[in-house]
């Protein structure tokens, strides 16, 4: 289940975003590099999804998120904290 709330979202940088950013809370399974785990999606848009993840995930890895079935590649780690880009 996704839990949206109407709360803003605070990233460690400026941003300049065309689809809006929705927060949730949703627990779900990440899969890299033959590894499964299980991950916190705490915001969705259009294009990218916000998650915070115990596994050590670098700028470029890509990664198959089981709910919402999406592949994604990071684009920015902060400590705990991982910004995602949906890849069609």
């Amino acid at each position: 289940m996704v839990a949206f709330q109407d709360e803003s979202v605070h990233f460690p940088f400026a941003e300049d975003r065309s689809w809006p950013r929705l927060k949730c809370d949703l627990i779900t399974e990440c899969s890299a590099f033959g590894v499964r785990w299980v991950c916190n999606i705490v915001d969705l848009s259009q294009r990218g999804i916000g998650i915070v993840s115990s596994a050590k995930l670098y700028k470029g890895d890509t990664l198959n998120i089981s709910e919402p079935r999406t592949k994604a590649r990071v684009v920015w780690v902060e400590k705990d904290r991982v910004g995602l880009k949906v890849l069609n």
